[in-house]
Protein backbone atom coordinates (compact mmCIF):
# COMPACT_ATOMS: atom_id res chain seq x y z
CA UNK A 1 0.00 0.00 0.00
CA UNK A 2 1.64 3.56 -0.96
CA UNK A 3 5.24 2.85 -0.60
CA UNK A 4 5.01 -0.29 1.33
CA UNK A 5 3.40 -3.51 -0.26
CA UNK A 6 1.33 -4.03 2.61
CA UNK A 7 -1.80 -2.64 4.81
CA UNK A 8 -2.54 -2.57 7.69
CA UNK A 9 -4.83 -5.60 7.34
CA UNK A 10 -2.45 -7.64 6.46
CA UNK A 11 -1.15 -10.97 8.35
CA UNK A 12 1.89 -10.33 10.19
CA UNK A 13 3.56 -9.96 13.79
CA UNK A 14 0.71 -7.72 15.23
CA UNK A 15 -1.41 -10.93 15.20
CA UNK A 16 -4.70 -8.98 13.19
CA UNK A 17 -5.63 -10.50 10.02
CA UNK A 18 -7.30 -8.61 7.54
CA UNK A 19 -10.78 -9.70 7.97
CA UNK A 20 -10.89 -8.66 11.31
CA UNK A 21 -10.11 -5.35 11.09
CA UNK A 22 -12.43 -5.00 7.80
CA UNK A 23 -14.71 -6.65 9.07
CA UNK A 24 -17.51 -3.16 10.00
CA UNK A 25 -16.63 -1.88 6.61
CA UNK A 26 -19.14 -1.97 3.82
CA UNK A 27 -19.49 -5.08 1.76
CA UNK A 28 -18.59 -3.41 -1.38
CA UNK A 29 -15.21 -2.99 0.34
CA UNK A 30 -14.37 -6.58 1.22
CA UNK A 31 -12.94 -7.41 -1.78
CA UNK A 32 -10.44 -4.53 -1.86
CA UNK A 33 -7.13 -6.78 -2.51
CA UNK A 34 -8.62 -8.44 -5.07
CA UNK A 35 -9.81 -4.65 -6.93
CA UNK A 36 -6.15 -3.79 -5.88
CA UNK A 37 -4.31 -6.65 -7.91
CA UNK A 38 -6.94 -5.62 -11.04
CA UNK A 39 -6.97 -1.80 -10.96
CA UNK A 40 -3.98 -0.71 -9.64
CA UNK A 41 -5.64 1.56 -7.08
CA UNK A 42 -4.76 1.31 -2.93
CA UNK A 43 -8.43 1.87 -2.15
CA UNK A 44 -7.72 1.25 1.81
CA UNK A 45 -5.46 4.81 1.20
CA UNK A 46 -9.02 5.87 -0.56
CA UNK A 47 -10.94 5.66 2.62
CA UNK A 48 -12.08 8.63 4.13
CA UNK A 49 -9.84 9.89 7.63
CA UNK A 50 -12.44 9.56 9.48
CA UNK A 51 -13.13 6.32 8.74
CA UNK A 52 -9.45 4.52 8.55
CA UNK A 53 -9.15 6.69 12.48
CA UNK A 54 -12.24 4.02 13.09
CA UNK A 55 -10.57 0.99 11.68
CA UNK A 56 -7.47 2.09 13.92
CA UNK A 57 -9.44 2.58 17.01
CA UNK A 58 -10.33 -1.57 17.31
CA UNK A 59 -6.29 -2.14 16.84
CA UNK A 60 -4.23 -2.34 20.38
CA UNK A 61 -2.36 1.29 19.89
CA UNK A 62 0.88 -0.60 19.45
CA UNK A 63 -0.67 -2.22 16.39
CA UNK A 64 -2.18 1.39 15.41
CA UNK A 65 1.11 2.84 15.61
CA UNK A 66 2.76 0.44 13.24
CA UNK A 67 0.59 1.69 10.48
CA UNK A 68 2.74 4.82 10.33
CA UNK A 69 5.65 3.35 8.55
CA UNK A 70 3.40 2.28 5.51
CA UNK A 71 3.22 5.19 3.71
CA UNK A 72 3.61 9.23 4.37
CA UNK A 73 -0.57 9.33 4.03
CA UNK A 74 -0.45 6.67 7.18
CA UNK A 75 1.81 8.34 9.46
CA UNK A 76 -0.75 11.00 11.09
CA UNK A 77 -4.02 9.03 11.25
CA UNK A 78 -3.27 6.97 14.33
CA UNK A 79 -2.58 9.72 16.54
CA UNK A 80 -6.42 10.80 16.00
CA UNK A 81 -7.56 7.60 17.39
CA UNK A 82 -10.12 7.93 20.65
CA UNK A 83 -10.19 4.64 21.74
CA UNK A 84 -6.90 3.32 23.28
CA UNK A 85 -5.73 -0.07 24.34
CA UNK A 86 -2.46 -0.17 25.71
CA UNK A 87 -1.86 -4.28 26.55
CA UNK A 88 1.28 -5.97 27.77
CA UNK A 89 -0.07 -9.04 28.79
CA UNK A 90 0.74 -11.08 25.25
CA UNK A 91 3.96 -10.87 25.29
CA UNK A 92 6.90 -12.97 26.02
CA UNK A 93 8.41 -12.58 29.63
CA UNK A 94 11.37 -14.72 28.94
CA UNK A 95 13.02 -11.80 29.04
CA UNK A 96 10.54 -9.67 31.59
CA UNK A 97 12.43 -6.50 32.53
CA UNK A 98 13.27 -5.87 28.72
CA UNK A 99 9.58 -6.20 27.59
CA UNK A 100 8.33 -4.20 30.62
CA UNK A 101 11.06 -1.90 30.17
CA UNK A 102 9.67 -1.36 26.26
CA UNK A 103 6.25 -1.11 26.61
CA UNK A 104 6.62 1.57 29.19
CA UNK A 105 8.82 3.39 26.69
CA UNK A 106 6.39 3.21 24.09
CA UNK A 107 3.68 4.04 25.79
CA UNK A 108 5.61 7.12 27.13
CA UNK A 109 6.35 8.46 23.65
CA UNK A 110 2.75 7.71 22.17
CA UNK A 111 0.12 9.39 24.47
CA UNK A 112 1.86 12.89 24.41
CA UNK A 113 1.19 12.65 20.39
CA UNK A 114 -2.30 11.60 20.28
CA UNK A 115 -4.23 14.51 19.31
CA UNK A 116 -7.77 13.57 19.91
CA UNK A 117 -10.11 16.24 21.87
CA UNK A 118 -11.50 13.61 23.84
CA UNK A 119 -11.07 9.81 24.64
CA UNK A 120 -13.83 7.36 24.71
CA UNK A 121 -12.28 4.47 25.83
CA UNK A 122 -8.85 4.25 27.17
CA UNK A 123 -7.75 -0.05 28.58
CA UNK A 124 -4.76 -0.26 30.51
CA UNK A 125 -3.80 -4.06 30.70
CA UNK A 126 -0.61 -3.98 32.55
CA UNK A 127 2.04 -6.38 34.01
CA UNK A 128 4.82 -5.99 35.94
CA UNK A 129 7.21 -7.27 39.19
CA UNK A 130 7.46 -4.63 41.70
CA UNK A 131 4.58 -2.00 41.99
CA UNK A 132 6.29 1.00 43.36
CA UNK A 133 8.82 1.12 40.34
CA UNK A 134 6.15 1.88 37.97
CA UNK A 135 3.22 3.67 40.21
CA UNK A 136 4.37 7.43 39.12
CA UNK A 137 4.59 6.24 35.35
CA UNK A 138 0.63 4.59 35.69
CA UNK A 139 -0.04 7.91 37.19
CA UNK A 140 0.85 9.96 34.54
CA UNK A 141 -0.74 8.22 32.01
CA UNK A 142 -3.75 7.97 33.32
CA UNK A 143 -3.56 11.86 34.15
CA UNK A 144 -3.09 12.29 30.03
CA UNK A 145 -6.46 10.37 30.33
CA UNK A 146 -8.69 11.74 32.43
CA UNK A 147 -7.41 15.46 31.28
CA UNK A 148 -9.02 13.96 27.76
CA UNK A 149 -11.98 13.82 29.59
CA UNK A 150 -12.04 9.76 29.40
CA UNK A 151 -15.42 8.34 29.58
CA UNK A 152 -15.11 4.45 29.55
CA UNK A 153 -11.96 3.70 32.03
CA UNK A 154 -10.58 -0.33 31.95
CA UNK A 155 -7.64 -0.46 34.32
CA UNK A 156 -5.73 -4.39 34.67
CA UNK A 157 -2.44 -3.62 36.51
CA UNK A 158 -1.51 -7.00 37.49
CA UNK A 159 1.43 -7.40 40.12
CA UNK A 160 3.77 -10.03 40.94
CA UNK A 161 4.74 -8.75 44.53
CA UNK A 162 2.41 -8.03 47.62
CA UNK A 163 1.56 -4.47 46.71
CA UNK A 164 -1.07 -3.74 44.38
CA UNK A 165 -0.94 -0.08 42.88
CA UNK A 166 -3.04 2.52 44.97
CA UNK A 167 -5.75 4.28 42.45
CA UNK A 168 -4.72 8.30 42.49
CA UNK A 169 -7.10 10.57 43.90
CA UNK A 170 -7.65 12.53 40.29
CA UNK A 171 -8.92 9.22 39.33
CA UNK A 172 -10.92 8.73 42.81
CA UNK A 173 -12.63 12.21 41.71
CA UNK A 174 -13.79 12.18 38.57
CA UNK A 175 -16.71 13.93 36.86
CA UNK A 176 -16.16 12.53 32.68
CA UNK A 177 -16.24 8.78 33.80
CA UNK A 178 -19.42 7.19 32.18
CA UNK A 179 -17.79 3.13 32.66
CA UNK A 180 -15.38 2.13 35.36
CA UNK A 181 -13.45 -1.60 35.42
CA UNK A 182 -11.21 -1.99 37.55
CA UNK A 183 -8.89 -5.08 38.62
CA UNK A 184 -5.78 -5.73 40.74
CA UNK A 185 -5.85 -1.97 42.33
CA UNK A 186 -6.00 -0.40 45.83
CA UNK A 187 -8.17 2.44 47.04
CA UNK A 188 -6.72 4.81 49.35
CA UNK A 189 -7.77 4.82 52.87
CA UNK A 190 -8.00 8.22 52.62
CA UNK A 191 -9.54 8.96 49.33
CA UNK A 192 -13.38 10.29 48.91
CA UNK A 193 -14.78 8.55 45.99
CA UNK A 194 -17.07 10.93 43.77
CA UNK A 195 -17.51 9.87 40.21
CA UNK A 196 -20.90 12.34 39.04
CA UNK A 197 -21.28 10.74 35.99
CA UNK A 198 -20.34 6.69 36.47
CA UNK A 199 -23.16 4.91 35.58
CA UNK A 200 -21.88 1.34 35.25
CA UNK A 201 -19.24 0.30 37.47
CA UNK A 202 -17.07 -2.98 37.76
CA UNK A 203 -14.42 -3.79 40.63
CA UNK A 204 -12.39 -6.90 40.80
CA UNK A 205 -10.37 -8.07 43.28
CA UNK A 206 -10.35 -5.24 45.67
CA UNK A 207 -10.86 -4.76 49.51
CA UNK A 208 -13.67 -2.57 50.18
CA UNK A 209 -14.11 -0.79 53.22
CA UNK A 210 -17.62 0.28 54.22
CA UNK A 211 -17.17 4.03 54.16
CA UNK A 212 -16.15 2.93 50.23
CA UNK A 213 -19.12 1.06 49.49
CA UNK A 214 -21.15 4.18 50.87
CA UNK A 215 -19.28 6.68 48.97
CA UNK A 216 -19.93 4.63 45.63
CA UNK A 217 -23.97 4.51 46.71
CA UNK A 218 -24.09 8.51 47.94
CA UNK A 219 -21.83 9.64 45.37
CA UNK A 220 -22.64 8.39 42.06
CA UNK A 221 -26.03 9.83 41.30
CA UNK A 222 -25.63 8.49 37.92
CA UNK A 223 -25.02 4.89 38.71
CA UNK A 224 -26.73 1.96 37.04
CA UNK A 225 -24.88 -1.20 37.42
CA UNK A 226 -22.91 -1.99 40.19
CA UNK A 227 -20.46 -5.17 39.50
CA UNK A 228 -18.06 -6.37 42.32
CA UNK A 229 -15.95 -9.41 41.70
CA UNK A 230 -13.65 -11.07 44.57
CA UNK A 231 -14.22 -8.55 46.77
CA UNK A 232 -14.28 -8.38 50.61
CA UNK A 233 -14.39 -5.89 53.54
CA UNK A 234 -17.34 -4.21 53.84
CA UNK A 235 -20.95 -5.34 55.71
CA UNK A 236 -23.47 -3.26 54.74
CA UNK A 237 -24.54 -2.43 50.82
CA UNK A 238 -27.64 0.03 51.03
CA UNK A 239 -28.69 0.99 47.20
CA UNK A 240 -31.42 3.61 47.28
CA UNK A 241 -30.74 5.79 44.51
CA UNK A 242 -33.83 4.49 42.01
CA UNK A 243 -31.66 4.34 38.67
CA UNK A 244 -29.07 1.47 40.08
CA UNK A 245 -31.12 -1.25 38.44
CA UNK A 246 -28.22 -4.24 38.34
CA UNK A 247 -26.41 -5.63 41.18
CA UNK A 248 -23.96 -8.50 41.12
CA UNK A 249 -21.82 -10.21 43.66
CA UNK A 250 -19.07 -12.51 42.15
CA UNK A 251 -16.99 -14.89 44.45
CA UNK A 252 -15.81 -13.16 48.08
CA UNK A 253 -12.34 -13.32 47.95
CA UNK A 254 -9.43 -11.32 49.85
CA UNK A 255 -7.17 -9.65 47.15
CA UNK A 256 -4.09 -10.53 49.12
CA UNK A 257 -5.26 -14.62 50.51
CA UNK A 258 -4.75 -13.12 54.03
CA UNK A 259 -8.57 -12.10 56.40
CA UNK A 260 -5.90 -10.33 58.65
CA UNK A 261 -8.55 -8.68 61.07
CA UNK A 262 -11.53 -9.49 59.24
CA UNK A 263 -10.66 -13.63 59.72
CA UNK A 264 -13.04 -16.17 60.65
CA UNK A 265 -17.10 -15.48 59.77
CA UNK A 266 -18.09 -12.79 57.73
CA UNK A 267 -21.72 -11.11 57.09
CA UNK A 268 -23.11 -8.60 54.76
CA UNK A 269 -26.49 -6.69 54.14
CA UNK A 270 -27.94 -5.62 50.98
CA UNK A 271 -30.47 -3.30 50.66
CA UNK A 272 -31.62 -2.40 47.60
CA UNK A 273 -34.97 -1.60 46.73
CA UNK A 274 -35.05 -0.50 43.50
CA UNK A 275 -32.89 -2.78 42.10
CA UNK A 276 -34.28 -5.19 38.78
CA UNK A 277 -31.61 -7.86 38.20
CA UNK A 278 -29.29 -8.90 41.63
CA UNK A 279 -27.15 -12.19 40.51
CA UNK A 280 -24.78 -13.53 43.53
CA UNK A 281 -22.68 -16.39 42.11
CA UNK A 282 -19.44 -18.32 42.66
CA UNK A 283 -17.60 -19.03 46.34
CA UNK A 284 -18.99 -17.11 49.38
CA UNK A 285 -17.42 -19.65 51.96
CA UNK A 286 -17.74 -18.77 55.71
CA UNK A 287 -19.96 -15.57 54.63
CA UNK A 288 -23.42 -14.74 55.82
CA UNK A 289 -25.49 -12.92 53.16
CA UNK A 290 -28.49 -11.31 54.84
CA UNK A 291 -30.82 -9.46 51.95
CA UNK A 292 -33.54 -6.43 53.06
CA UNK A 293 -35.88 -4.52 50.98
CA UNK A 294 -35.43 -5.56 47.29
CA UNK A 295 -39.58 -4.94 46.45
CA UNK A 296 -38.39 -4.42 42.40
CA UNK A 297 -36.82 -7.45 41.87
CA UNK A 298 -37.61 -8.71 38.40
CA UNK A 299 -34.46 -11.61 38.03
CA UNK A 300 -32.59 -13.20 41.05
CA UNK A 301 -30.06 -15.53 40.47
CA UNK A 302 -28.43 -17.05 43.77
CA UNK A 303 -26.48 -20.04 42.08
CA UNK A 304 -23.53 -18.86 44.92
CA UNK A 305 -21.89 -22.08 46.74
CA UNK A 306 -20.89 -22.17 50.76
CA UNK A 307 -19.49 -24.05 52.80
CA UNK A 308 -20.99 -23.17 56.02
CA UNK A 309 -25.45 -22.59 56.15
CA UNK A 310 -26.74 -20.59 59.21
CA UNK A 311 -29.61 -20.81 60.09
CA UNK A 312 -32.76 -20.74 58.47
CA UNK A 313 -30.59 -19.33 55.57
CA UNK A 314 -32.24 -20.45 52.44
CA UNK A 315 -36.06 -19.72 54.10
CA UNK A 316 -34.63 -15.79 54.76
CA UNK A 317 -33.08 -15.98 51.20
CA UNK A 318 -36.06 -16.89 49.24
CA UNK A 319 -38.29 -14.35 51.39
CA UNK A 320 -36.46 -11.36 50.33
CA UNK A 321 -36.64 -13.01 46.53
CA UNK A 322 -39.85 -13.37 46.74
CA UNK A 323 -41.27 -10.98 44.28
CA UNK A 324 -39.01 -12.02 41.59
CA UNK A 325 -40.33 -12.78 38.41
CA UNK A 326 -37.41 -15.37 37.49
CA UNK A 327 -35.70 -17.21 40.24
CA UNK A 328 -32.24 -19.33 39.85
CA UNK A 329 -31.09 -21.25 43.09
CA UNK A 330 -28.19 -23.52 43.32
CA UNK A 331 -28.43 -27.45 44.75
CA UNK A 332 -27.88 -26.51 48.28
CA UNK A 333 -31.00 -24.63 48.81
CA UNK A 334 -33.15 -28.05 47.75
CA UNK A 335 -30.46 -30.15 50.13
CA UNK A 336 -31.50 -27.26 53.00
CA UNK A 337 -35.43 -27.51 52.39
CA UNK A 338 -35.08 -31.50 52.72
CA UNK A 339 -33.09 -31.41 55.68
CA UNK A 340 -35.46 -29.18 57.31
CA UNK A 341 -38.54 -31.37 56.53
CA UNK A 342 -36.75 -34.34 57.47
CA UNK A 343 -35.77 -32.70 61.04
CA UNK A 344 -39.39 -31.45 61.53
CA UNK A 345 -41.16 -34.75 59.95
CA UNK A 346 -43.74 -32.91 57.85
CA UNK A 347 -44.19 -30.30 55.16
CA UNK A 348 -42.11 -26.95 55.58
CA UNK A 349 -43.95 -24.05 54.65
CA UNK A 350 -42.14 -21.33 52.66
CA UNK A 351 -43.67 -17.82 52.05
CA UNK A 352 -45.27 -17.66 48.16
CA UNK A 353 -43.28 -16.73 45.69
CA UNK A 354 -44.33 -14.84 42.25
CA UNK A 355 -41.80 -15.84 40.12
CA UNK A 356 -42.65 -17.42 36.66
CA UNK A 357 -39.90 -18.74 35.81
CA UNK A 358 -37.37 -21.22 38.07
CA UNK A 359 -34.32 -22.56 37.38
CA UNK A 360 -32.88 -24.88 40.05
CA UNK A 361 -29.46 -26.27 39.59
CA UNK A 362 -30.13 -29.91 41.62
CA UNK A 363 -29.90 -33.66 40.90
CA UNK A 364 -33.09 -35.76 40.63
CA UNK A 365 -32.44 -37.76 43.37
CA UNK A 366 -34.78 -39.78 46.20
CA UNK A 367 -34.34 -36.63 48.83
CA UNK A 368 -33.95 -33.98 45.92
CA UNK A 369 -37.13 -34.65 44.85
CA UNK A 370 -38.80 -33.85 48.77
CA UNK A 371 -36.92 -30.68 48.27
CA UNK A 372 -38.11 -29.74 44.44
CA UNK A 373 -41.70 -30.84 45.68
CA UNK A 374 -41.56 -27.71 48.45
CA UNK A 375 -40.09 -25.25 47.19
CA UNK A 376 -42.99 -25.81 43.58
CA UNK A 377 -45.74 -25.49 46.21
CA UNK A 378 -44.46 -22.09 46.93
CA UNK A 379 -44.58 -21.11 43.47
CA UNK A 380 -48.07 -21.17 42.89
CA UNK A 381 -47.44 -19.15 39.69
CA UNK A 382 -44.85 -20.83 37.67
CA UNK A 383 -45.50 -21.12 34.35
CA UNK A 384 -40.95 -22.22 33.36
CA UNK A 385 -39.37 -25.08 35.20
CA UNK A 386 -35.82 -25.76 34.11
CA UNK A 387 -33.88 -28.43 36.25
CA UNK A 388 -29.92 -28.86 35.13
CA UNK A 389 -27.15 -29.97 36.94
CA UNK A 390 -23.77 -27.92 36.02
CA UNK A 391 -20.22 -29.28 36.70
CA UNK A 392 -18.82 -28.02 40.15
CA UNK A 393 -22.45 -27.30 42.01
CA UNK A 394 -23.13 -30.65 44.20
CA UNK A 395 -25.19 -32.14 47.19
CA UNK A 396 -23.24 -32.77 50.38
CA UNK A 397 -25.55 -35.30 51.25
CA UNK A 398 -24.84 -36.69 54.75
CA UNK A 399 -25.07 -40.82 54.17
CA UNK A 400 -27.03 -41.11 57.47
CA UNK A 401 -29.82 -38.87 55.75
CA UNK A 402 -29.50 -40.76 52.96
CA UNK A 403 -29.86 -44.23 54.01
CA UNK A 404 -33.09 -42.87 56.60
CA UNK A 405 -36.53 -43.79 55.50
CA UNK A 406 -38.99 -40.31 55.36
CA UNK A 407 -42.30 -41.23 56.28
CA UNK A 408 -44.23 -38.17 54.13
CA UNK A 409 -47.32 -39.88 53.32
CA UNK A 410 -48.01 -42.07 56.83
CA UNK A 411 -46.86 -45.30 55.63
CA UNK A 412 -43.13 -46.07 55.07
CA UNK A 413 -42.20 -45.87 51.63
CA UNK A 414 -41.75 -42.69 49.37
CA UNK A 415 -44.43 -41.96 46.63
CA UNK A 416 -44.15 -39.57 43.89
CA UNK A 417 -47.65 -39.16 42.49
CA UNK A 418 -49.76 -38.47 46.03
CA UNK A 419 -48.56 -35.67 47.49
CA UNK A 420 -45.06 -34.29 46.60
CA UNK A 421 -47.21 -31.76 43.64
CA UNK A 422 -50.35 -32.07 44.32
CA UNK A 423 -52.03 -28.65 43.77
CA UNK A 424 -48.51 -26.89 42.80
CA UNK A 425 -48.36 -27.46 39.14
CA UNK A 426 -51.77 -25.77 37.90
CA UNK A 427 -50.01 -22.85 35.57
CA UNK A 428 -46.69 -24.58 35.00
CA UNK A 429 -46.76 -24.66 31.01
CA UNK A 430 -42.91 -25.83 29.61
CA UNK A 431 -40.64 -28.10 31.65
CA UNK A 432 -37.08 -28.77 31.08
CA UNK A 433 -34.66 -31.69 32.54
CA UNK A 434 -31.29 -32.06 31.65
CA UNK A 435 -30.61 -35.82 31.31
CA UNK A 436 -27.39 -35.65 33.80
CA UNK A 437 -29.79 -34.61 36.82
CA UNK A 438 -30.19 -37.96 37.27
CA UNK A 439 -26.30 -39.36 37.85
CA UNK A 440 -23.89 -39.18 40.53
CA UNK A 441 -24.27 -42.32 43.20
CA UNK A 442 -27.86 -43.46 41.85
CA UNK A 443 -26.34 -44.51 38.26
CA UNK A 444 -28.21 -47.75 38.55
CA UNK A 445 -31.80 -46.75 39.02
CA UNK A 446 -31.24 -43.46 37.16
CA UNK A 447 -33.94 -44.12 34.28
CA UNK A 448 -36.56 -45.03 36.90
CA UNK A 449 -35.87 -42.43 39.10
CA UNK A 450 -36.23 -39.54 35.93
CA UNK A 451 -39.54 -41.38 34.79
CA UNK A 452 -41.22 -41.48 38.28
CA UNK A 453 -40.18 -37.33 38.51
CA UNK A 454 -41.44 -36.80 34.87
CA UNK A 455 -44.86 -38.50 35.28
CA UNK A 456 -45.72 -37.09 38.50
CA UNK A 457 -45.03 -33.90 36.83
CA UNK A 458 -47.31 -34.76 33.61
CA UNK A 459 -50.22 -36.07 36.35
CA UNK A 460 -50.74 -33.08 38.70
CA UNK A 461 -49.50 -29.77 35.77
CA UNK A 462 -52.51 -30.44 34.13
CA UNK A 463 -51.67 -27.20 31.92
CA UNK A 464 -48.41 -28.33 30.73
CA UNK A 465 -47.51 -27.49 27.00
CA UNK A 466 -43.78 -28.83 26.88
CA UNK A 467 -41.46 -31.33 28.20
CA UNK A 468 -37.99 -31.31 27.40
CA UNK A 469 -35.19 -33.92 27.96
CA UNK A 470 -32.41 -32.05 27.07
CA UNK A 471 -29.12 -34.28 26.74
CA UNK A 472 -26.10 -33.49 28.68
CA UNK A 473 -24.13 -31.14 26.59
CA UNK A 474 -20.74 -32.94 27.95
CA UNK A 475 -22.19 -36.49 27.39
CA UNK A 476 -25.45 -38.08 28.92
CA UNK A 477 -24.65 -40.50 31.85
CA UNK A 478 -28.12 -41.94 30.39
CA UNK A 479 -27.73 -43.91 27.90
CA UNK A 480 -29.63 -42.72 24.47
CA UNK A 481 -31.38 -46.18 24.47
CA UNK A 482 -32.75 -45.95 27.97
CA UNK A 483 -33.79 -42.01 27.32
CA UNK A 484 -36.02 -43.28 24.61
CA UNK A 485 -37.29 -45.76 26.75
CA UNK A 486 -38.44 -43.07 29.13
CA UNK A 487 -40.18 -40.59 26.47
CA UNK A 488 -42.26 -43.87 25.00
CA UNK A 489 -43.19 -44.69 28.31
CA UNK A 490 -44.36 -40.75 28.91
CA UNK A 491 -45.72 -41.16 25.76
CA UNK A 492 -48.30 -43.49 26.60
CA UNK A 493 -48.98 -42.06 30.67
CA UNK A 494 -52.31 -40.94 30.89
CA UNK A 495 -52.53 -37.14 30.84
CA UNK A 496 -49.46 -36.69 28.08
CA UNK A 497 -52.17 -36.36 25.16
CA UNK A 498 -52.34 -32.67 26.87
CA UNK A 499 -48.89 -31.89 26.23
CA UNK A 500 -48.33 -30.47 22.78
CA UNK A 501 -44.48 -31.04 22.65
CA UNK A 502 -42.42 -33.95 24.12
CA UNK A 503 -39.50 -33.85 22.74
CA UNK A 504 -36.31 -35.35 23.50
CA UNK A 505 -32.92 -33.26 21.99
CA UNK A 506 -30.50 -34.75 19.51
CA UNK A 507 -29.25 -38.57 21.22
CA UNK A 508 -27.62 -40.26 18.75
CA UNK A 509 -29.42 -38.77 16.02
CA UNK A 510 -32.68 -39.80 17.66
CA UNK A 511 -35.45 -37.26 18.16
CA UNK A 512 -38.71 -38.20 20.12
CA UNK A 513 -41.72 -35.66 19.60
CA UNK A 514 -45.47 -36.65 20.74
CA UNK A 515 -48.12 -34.05 19.41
Amino acid sequence: MGDQNQSPGSSGGDGHSKGQILENLPQEKLNIETECEETGIDWISELPDALIVQILSQMPIQDAFKTSILSKRWQYPWTSIDNLIFDNRNTNWSDRENVINKFISFTDNVLPLLCCSKIKKFCLYFRFCLVASYSSKIDKWLEIALKKKVEDLDLEIWYYDQNPYVLPQVLCNNSSIVKFNCEFCRIPEECVLNWTSLKSLTLTYLFLRDEHVEQIVTNCPQLESLKLCEFCGFHRLHITSPKCRSLQLIDHAHPDGDWGPFGGDCSFEIVAPYIQHLKISGHFDNVEIRLGDLSSLVHADLTFSVDVVFDKTVELLLASVRCANELMIPCWFIEMIYVSVLEKKKDVPLLMLRCKQLTINSWISRNAILGIGVLLKSTPYLENLMILHEEGDFFVWDEDLEDEEFDWSGDNSLSLHENIFKGSLQNLKHVEVTSNCCSCQHKADATERLSEFLKSLLEHAKNLEKLVIAPWHNGCDISSANISKVIKNLLAFPGASNIAVVSLGSVSGVDFSGE
